[in-house]
């Protein structure tokens, strides 16, 4: 068994990968953001980290009735507390509503129980924030179903999700003006060391590489990220509904949860060269509320169009994955 063929950046990759050093400074803030009053943002993952940032700001700038869908629920009920004390300081807005329904991204046995709660309490679903994700784990690390953690979460996980959630989406999508309804896929730049077509397809887990090393553990996540990526561009694609925009984020280079896997060492030098992460939830809002956001588009820190990698972008590709995905989670549909 040989290693991923990886192929080689382009100038306007490289250009991209040194974006997330020194990014722009956003321009899509708070204060344009439309009201949203009467709709309804699901974030996946919201209780901490860029998610919490991302549930924050929607909170204390819009009026749309927010749902965080998270695996802990003692860690997100504290969560919501923190938030509404926070939305309160900050924004000056008392006693700030907001939903949670718990899923395990990684169980795709615990995703439509979770879809079934959620439609109990709402009969709409404007826009939808998959946040939520796993970062370079330990090796070994599965999901329940016994996919690499990674693609079993960030990829199929959200997949079987929003799978369950198209028909209220879809319905909705149809009495929205066009561009309202949105789903933003969390990519990342580390797309660009994904396998070539995005998966390792004779080797998805990559258990059976001659060495696993650093260089592979990137290769792994980028792998999940080029699926994200493609997700988004494809979706569409397979849907047809022309007031849906679809696009992917890689929110920028932040301090977060996500490096909770990594050594002391490289958590101390993170602090110093990672934005925090409030700054991602600018990126993360620009592709769910910003009119400058197109289907299929790709932004990156903090709201500035970008393109993914090229051999990503065909519709050979995208159909290739989504076959998969969606072979891989009928059995829960």
């Amino acid at each position: 068994m040989s290693y991923p063929d990886i192929p080689r950046n382009s100038l306007s990759d490289w250009r991209q990968l040194a974006h997330g050093m020194w990014p722009s400074k956003p321009t899509f803030k708070e204060d344009r953001y439309p009201s949203l009053e009467g709709k309804v943002v699901i974030v996946t993952g919201g209780n901490t980290g860029l998610g919490y940032e991302t549930v924050k700001s929607l909170a204390g700038s819009t009026k749309a009735r927010i749902y965080i869908f998270s695996r802990n629920k003692e860690k997100t009920l504290n969560a919501i507390d923190d938030l509404k004390l926070e939305v309160q300081k900050e924004y000056s807005v008392k006693n700030r509503e907001i939903g949670f329904v718990q899923v395990d991204l990684s169980d795709l046995t615990s995703i439509k129980p979770a879809v079934e709660e959620f439609l109990k309490k709402e009969d709409r679903l404007d826009i939808i924030i998959h946040n939520a994700g796993v970062m370079m784990p330990p090796q070994g690390s599965k999901s329940k179903q016994g996919y690499e953690i990674q693609i079993g979460t960030n990829v199929l996980g959200h997949h079987l999700l929003q799978r369950l959630l198209d028909p209220i989406f879809i319905k909705t999508s149809e009495t929205n003006p066009k561009g309202l309804s949105r789903i933003v896929w969390l990519s990342s730049t580390y797309h660009m060391f994904a396998p070539r077509g995005g998966i390792f397809w004779e080797d998805i887990n990559f258990e059976k590489v001659p060495k696993f090393n650093n260089l592979t553990k990137t290769q792994l996540y980028g792998q999940s990220k080029a699926a994200n990526l493609i997700q988004a561009r494809t979706w569409s694609r397979k849907h047809d509904y022309p007031n849906v925009i679809s696009s992917s984020i890689c929110p920028g280079y932040l301090n977060t949860d996500l490096q909770r896997h990594a050594s002391a060492l490289e958590r101390y030098v993170y602090q110093y060269v990672l934005w925090p992460k409030r700054m991602g939830a600018y990126t993360e809002l620009y592709a769910a509320l910003s009119p400058d956001v197109k289907d299929g588009d790709h932004s990156i820190s903090f709201g500035t169009p970008a393109k993914g990698r090229e051999d990503l972008l065909s519709d050979e590709v995208g159909d290739k994955v989504w076959t998969w995905l969606d072979k891989e989670t009928d059995p829960y549909v």
